[in-house]
C-alpha cells in the first residue's frame, strides 16, 4: 500500500518492511511489545501532533505478507494511535526455531477513542479473544491481531477487525471478542456465510459466551447484548418469544430469505444457544467440546455444509442427535413441560409419592425436578431426554418420606419451556392436615400410577392426538432402546434394576426413584419421537 509519508497503515498478516516505513523509536518499541504482556504505546498522541501538521509531498509503501488466507484489509490514517502487546502462542510453521517472528495482538484507533474504559484496553481484549481462543478450540493460524477503532463497525477480515472508535466497556469487549471470533468461524472454517449464515455468526456468538466468562473472572460476563439474551439476560427465557412467534424463520432459512427483525434473534441467539444447550444439558462438556474441536479440525480450510457439522458432532458425541438437529435447525420447537399431579400411594406420604410429569411440547429435553419435604430437606432429579422416546408424561416413584413441601421443573431455568406457569406448586397447610398438601388447582388425587401408552400403541387404539403427533415429525427420528440400556454405568449416574434412563442429579438424601410403565411398551421397537 502506497500513502503519504507519515500515514500508519495497519493490515492483514506482518509488516515486511519495517525498517523502510518506521522510525527508530517505532521499531525499538515494537521490539519492546514483543515481550510484554501488556500494551506498549507504538506511536503516541504527541506523535500524531507532529505528524499530522507536517505537509507531505513524499510517499512511502508498506508490504504485508499473510499466508493461508480468503481475503484481506487494511486501514490508512495519520491521526491513528498504535499499541501493541505480545501474543502467548507458539511460533508459526516455518519461523525460524532460534529467533522465531514474534506474534502480536494490536490497536489503532483515533486520539479521542482513547480513555482507561475505552480503547485503552482494546489489545487487552484481543489478546485475551485470541489466546482463549486458540487454547479452547483451534490454534490461531495468522502471525498477529489487529482491531481498528473507526466510523465502521462491526466488521471482520482475516488478521484485522473493524469496531467503532465510540465503543468502551462491556460493548468494547463483546464486540472485539465476537469480531476477532469470525477468525475461527468462518475464516479459518470457510462455510458459506451468504447461505448458511447461522454456521459463522451462531457459532461465534457461542464461543464469545465463554470467552465472556473466562476474561478477568468474569468482567463482562454473562454475555448479555443484541446477540445473546438481549431482553432479560437469561437465555433459556429470553429465546421463549422466538420460539412463539409463528412468524420466526427457522435457523435452515438461506441467509437472504432472512429479515432484518429477526436477524439476530434467529441467526445470532437462537444458534448460539441451541449450542449451548447441546453443550450444557445433552452431551456434556466434556463430550461437546471433543466433538467441536474435532469438527473445526477436520473443516479447518474447507467448506463445510449443514449436515457435516451435524454428522461430525454425531459421530464424535457417539450419538443420534437427529431429534435435536430436527427440532432445533428444522423446526422452531421447544419443550413445554408440566408438574401434572402429585399425589400418595395410599394416600399416606409414608409409603411414597408419585410425581407425574408431562411434556405438551414438540422438543424434549432434559429436565431437573427439584423436589422438597416438610423438615426442609431437599433434593433433585434429572428427567433425560431419552424418558420421552416413547411417551408424553412419565410417573415418578418416589420412595416412602415426609409430605412433599413443594416440586418445582426447570428450577434454573436452563431449558427454554414454552410456559413456566405450570411448572411448580408449594403447598398450603391445613390445620387438620398439617403434613399433607391440601388441594391445587393443577394436582390431582391419588390413582393408579400409569404412563400413557407410546404413540404408535395410541395410533393402534385410535387415540385422537397420536396421528396428529406422527404425521407432523415426518420423517421418524429413531433412538435405540438396546444402546439406552447398554449404556456404561458411572459413579454420576449409577445403575438401577428399575430404569436405564432416569438418573439423578445432585444426590443430597440417598433415596432413590423409578419410573412405571406398562411391560409391554418396554418391549416395543425404537419408535419416532412424537410430541416429545
Amino acid at each position: 500500500m502506497t500513502v503519504p509519508k507519515g500515514f500508519l497503515v495497519a493490515g492483514s498478516g506482518v509488516l515486511t518492511n519495517p525498517d523502510t516505513v518506521l522510525s527508530a523509536q517505532e521499531k525499538a518499541r515494537l521490539a519492546q511489545a514483543a515481550t510484554s504482556e501488556s500494551r506498549i504505546m507504538i506511536r503516541t498522541p504527541e506523535d500524531v501532533q507532529a505528524i499530522v501538521h507536517q505537509p507531505q509531498t513524499e510517499t512511502q509503501t508498506w508490504q504485508f505478507h499473510m499466508a493461508n488466507t480468503r481475503d484481506i484489509a487494511f486501514v490508512a490514517s495519520p491521526a491513528l494511535l498504535w499499541d501493541a502487546a505480545r501474543l502467548n502462542l507458539p511460533p508459526l510453521e516455518g519461523s525460524d526455531a532460534k529467533n522465531p517472528a514474534p506474534r502480536l495482538a494490536m490497536s489503532v484507533y483515533p486520539a479521542e477513542s482513547a480513555g482507561a474504559t475505552k480503547w485503552d484496553r482494546s489489545t487487552e481484549y484481543v489478546k485475551h479473544a485470541i489466546e482463549y481462543f486458540s487454547g479452547k478450540w483451534f490454534p490461531y493460524p495468522w502471525p498477529n491481531a489487529v482491531n481498528v477503532g473507526g466510523h465502521g463497525a462491526a466488521m471482520e477480515y482475516p488478521g484485522i477487525v473493524f469496531d467503532g472508535k465510540d465503543d468502551a466497556g462491556a460493548e468494547l469487549f463483546w464486540v472485539t471478542t465476537h469480531e476477532l471470533g469470525h477468525g475461527w468461524f468462518p475464516m479459518i472454517v470457510g462455510s458459506n456465510e451468504r447461505r448458511n449464515a447461522f454456521m459463522d455468526e451462531s457459532f461465534n456468538t457461542f464461543i464469545d459466551v465463554y470467552a465472556s466468562d473466562h476474561f478477568n473472572h468474569g468482567e463482562f460476563a454473562p454475555k448479555h447484548d443484541v446477540e445473546f439474551a438481549p431482553q432479560t439476560g437469561h437465555p433459556a427465557d429470553d429465546i421463549v418469544p422466538v420460539l412463539k412467534d409463528q412468524d420466526a424463520p427457522v435457523l435452515m432459512t438461506p441467509a437472504d430469505l432472512i429479515s432484518e427483525k429477526y436477524r439476530h434473534s434467529v441467526t445470532y441467539f437462537k444458534g448460539a444457544y441451541g449450542l449451548q444447550l447441546l453443550r450444557e444439558q445433552i452431551l456434556g462438556a466434556d463430550r461437546f467440546d471433543r466433538a467441536f474441536q474435532h469438527y473445526i479440525a477436520l473443516w479447518a480450510f474447507r467448506h463445510p455444509t449443514p449436515s457435516d457439522f451435524f454428522r461430525v458432532m454425531e459421530s464424535e458425541a457417539g450419538e443420534d442427535l437427529s431429534w435435536f438437529w430436527r427440532g432445533w435447525y428444522f423446526k422452531n420447537w421447544g419443550p413445554d413441560y408440566r408438574l401434572k399431579s402429585v399425589s400418595y400411594v395410599n394416600g399416606n406420604p409414608v409409603q411414597g409419592a408419585r410425581v407425574q410429569v408431562e411434556n405438551k411440547g414438540w422438543l424434549p429435553l432434559p429436565v431437573v425436578l427439584a423436589l422438597t419435604w416438610m423438615d426442609g430437606s431437599s433434593a433433585r432429579l434429572t428427567i433425560p431426554t431419552e424418558t420421552w422416546s416413547q411417551r408424553n408424561t412419565v410417573t415418578l416413584q418416589i420412595p416412602g418420606k415426609l409430605a412433599i413441601r413443594s416440586a418445582v421443573l426447570d428450577p434454573d431455568h436452563m431449558i427454554p419451556d414454552l410456559n413456566r406457569l405450570d411448572n411448580s406448586f408449594t403447598v398450603k397447610l391445613t390445620a387438620a392436615h398439617p403434613a399433607v398438601p391440601s388441594a391445587a388447582p393443577h394436582l390431582h388425587p391419588p390413582q393408579p400410577c400409569r404412563v400413557p401408552l407410546c404413540p404408535n400403541r395410541q395410533a393402534e387404539q385410535g387415540h385422537p392426538g397420536a396421528h396428529q403427533a406422527r404425521e407432523g415429525m415426518g420423517a421418524p427420528s429413531r433412538l435405540s432402546s438396546q444402546r439406552l440400556s447398554s449404556m456404561p454405568p458411572s459413579p454420576e449416574y449409577p445403575p438401577s434394576p428399575f430404569c436405564d434412563t432416569i438418573r439423578w442429579q445432585g444426590i443430597r438424601m440417598g433415596i432413590g426413584f423409578r419410573p412405571t410403565a406398562c411391560p409391554t411398551d418396554r418391549a416395543l421397537p425404537p419408535t419416532s419421537f412424537a410430541r416429545a
